[in-house]
């Protein structure tokens, strides 16, 4: 019968149950009682626990609900506990004792008989208690706020009930009977599950201690082959097995991924990973190597007009160009068309340069399209000479490679330290100009117009001047100036200098003179930018200052573009009352249909032609000419740079009216620049007198 019911696979649990059933037979259990008494303690004690969860796992939702005295929301909490003969009754109250909610279990009698009443303890039913507190918003915080209270009514009848059954079939038996029952069991245990278990347990700590589990040993237990712990022995041999088997593969599947992640998928070559890793080594050995960085020219254009898979094509047959033409090296694509080799055991320019040379042109020859403007473009860096480490080596054949570019392109060039200082001052200069236009970190400087005959101030010209903390990092204001025309952040550069000129004038007004003009340099590319025509009137409107009151200078180093939107502005510009001057007359692009074409109202004489009269004719040449060109074309001459009375005097004999220069004050602060005024007003005033 044994053997039927759990079967031959299982001996040991077959002996075991034998065991018990034959000593259950012959033993009685005296203390059936004590036992039963306990096993009621315990099933009421875990009565009680489970109680105390299921109502604790409604305290959130009962506060909620006894918060909004929500019965309808109650009584669907509570409906969980219809037909659990755990609870005699749950009962939500709020914080009146009001009841809001409630279910109610019916009664269930139990028919015990007196003799079990004496006997067994009879435990009375017992009711929990949870106080209900719900969170709510006061004095700028989250306070808990008593709201009511959980009742829940516990019932034991059911654990009574099973217990009383459970002793009307215990037979009385000996003290004696159970302790050797219970030496028996303990003997059967240790013999049969105790002993071999802790061998068991000893071995798999053992084989836990060795490295990986890859050396792990096979366990063995003599006598138990056959059964349930021989089972579980090979069934713990046979997962370590496949253990070690899965790390076997990892280690082949992490070797394999490795050499994935070292080659760039395309051009089959290696990647920035393995460049950088091989670099590494290479430095560390100290032995002289060369650092090419190839790309090829124009490539976006290409792709643009090819499609991106004939750039990938152009990419592969490069790569393997390169394999070609140079079997020595180490091949790596950096990125998009960026190449980078290592030759090893070079270090001379001109050899280097003999065996790149072949590289200029190989894009347009392996092309299977026609396309004889492709290039290529090589920059290039030694070890240890231009860098010690792979980041110094890729920054120095970087700057190789830009020189390569700003040279023209299909060229090669050596890493060159003046240039990469200049690149990094470059690099100064766009951040410094970034971080004035985003903070308005810049002053302006008012130098004055004068008019030579009265020495009244009639104007002044606007010019950027850095702040402290930018000085200090030794960008100066024309190359900020210049590098925001290159990047074309002159835009956004001008309209903040324009905003902060009409601020200063606008604080001034009313000091100065009815037909005084204030200068403000405005860029080619600021003039023809969309929405400067509404930044100027927002300026004059938000500033109380009339347009009339503004001249714009446009250098002339900056190319005008003859568009219609030069026009339209142009001609909007001069009804509104704005004159426009042409600035540093004389070093950039004027001609005489740049002047006819644009109608400007002024001609500001360059002060390189200035500051060398009265001595040079050939200056005294250009002044001549310029004079008569105004007066034809109806435009009046400004002389900057004037630094001397011998200047001065020589223009006012040749007809020039109005100067701007050291000779009469630098650039000034609008305050300083206010106090000059009034004391040139002051000078004439006194003049006029005497």
């Amino acid at each position: 019968m044994i053997s039927k019911l759990f079967g031959t696979e299982a001996p040991l649990l077959r002996r075991f149950v034998a065991s018990v059933m034959l000593l259950s037979i012959i033993g009685g259990l005296v203390i059936s009682i004590v036992i039963a008494t306990a096993k009621l303690n315990h099933l009421n004690t875990e009565k009680e626990q489970a109680a105390r969860l299921q109502l604790e796992n409604i305290l959130d939702s009962a506060a909620y609900a006894a918060f909004n005295l929500d019965s309808a929301q109650g009584l669907s909490l509570l409906k969980g506990f219809e037909g659990d003969h755990l609870f005699q009754a749950v009962i939500i109250f709020d914080n009146y004792e009001d009841v809001v909610a409630s279910i109610e279990q019916p009664s269930e009698e139990e028919h015990l008989t007196g003799w079990m009443h004496y006997l067994l303890p009879v435990h009375e039913n017992f009711t929990l208690s949870y106080p209900l507190s719900f969170k709510i918003y006061r004095d700028s915080q989250f306070v808990d706020q008593h709201v009511g209270n959980l009742i829940g009514k516990v019932s034991f009848h059911t654990s009574e009930s099973e217990f009383y059954d459970l002793v009307s079939t215990i037979c009385l038996s000996t003290m004696v009977e159970v302790l050797l029952i219970a030496i028996i069991l303990s003997i059967f245990f240790h013999n049969q599950i105790g002993r071999p278990l802790t061998k068991i347990i000893h071995s798999i700590e053992k084989n836990a201690k060795l490295e990986r589990q890859k050396n792990a040993r096979p366990l063995e237990i003599n006598g138990h082959e056959n059964d349930e712990f021989g089972l579980l022995v090979n069934a713990y041999n046979n997962s370590v097995q496949q253990a070690v088997n899965y790390m076997r593969e990892l280690e082949c599947a992490k070797a394999e991924l490795k050499a994935l992640s070292e080659i760039d998928p395309l051009t089959n070559v290696s990647n920035r990973r393995a460049l950088l890793a091989e670099l590494n080594t290479l430095c560390n050995n100290e032995h002289p190597f060369a650092l090419v960085s190839l790309d090829i020219d124009y490539f976006g254009g290409y792709n643009d007009a090819n499609g991106h898979q004939a750039g990938d094509i152009l990419l592969v047959r490069f790569a393997n160009v390169l394999k070609q033409h140079l079997p020595q090296a180490s091949i790596s694509r950096t990125g998009g068309d960026e190449f980078v080799c290592i030759i090893p055991s070079l270090c001379h320019h001109q050899s280097v340069e003999d065996m790149l040379m072949p590289l200029l042109n190989i894009a347009a020859k392996e092309d299977a399209v026609s396309t004889p403007w492709l290039s290529t473009s090589i920059g290039v860096a030694f070890f240890p000479e231009n860098g010690h480490t792979p980041r110094q080596l890729l920054h120095a054949t970087d700057i190789a490679l830009y020189i390569a570019k700003e040279a023209g392109r299909r060229c090669i060039r050596f890493y060159d330290k003046d240039a990469d200082i200049a690149r990094s001052n470059r690099e100064a200069v766009r951040k410094a100009l970034q971080r004035i236009i985003e903070t308005k970190e810049f002053t302006l400087y008012y130098q004055p117009k004068v008019s030579m005959k009265t020495g009244l101030v009639t104007g002044c010209e606007a010019l950027l001047r850095l702040n402290h903390n930018e000085r200090q990092q030794s960008v100066a204001h024309v190359d900020i100036v210049e590098e925001a025309e290159r990047t074309g952040l002159i835009v956004a550069l001008g309209r903040e200098i324009m905003r902060r000129a009409f601020l200063d004038i606008s604080q001034v007004m009313e000091r100065l003179p009815d037909d005084f003009r204030f200068s403000v340099n405005v860029s080619p590319q600021q003039l023809t930018s969309e929405g400067f025509i509404a930044e100027l009137l927002s300026c004059s409107e938000d500033n109380d200052v009339p347009l009339q009151s503004l001249d714009i200078e446009i250098t002339e180093s900056s190319q005008m573009i003859n568009t219609d939107s030069t026009y339209k502005v142009r001609n909007w510009l001069k009804n509104a009352g704005v004159t426009v001057s042409l600035d540093d007359f004389g070093t950039g692009f004027a001609s005489l249909e740049y002047l006819l074409t644009y109608g400007f109202d002024q001609i500001k004489i360059d002060r390189q032609f200035t500051q060398v009269l009265p001595g040079d004719d050939d200056a005294k040449a250009i002044f001549n000419v310029v004079k008569y060109l105004a007066d034809k074309l109806d435009m009046a001459v400004i002389a900057e740079g004037v630094e001397t009375l011998d200047q001065e005097t020589y223009l006012l004999n040749q007809g020039f009216e109005l100067a701007q220069g050291y000779f009469y004050a630098k650039p000034l602060a609008i305050e300083d620049f206010m106090r000059f005024v009034a004391s040139r007003q002051a000078k004439h005033s006194s003049c006029l007198d005497s």
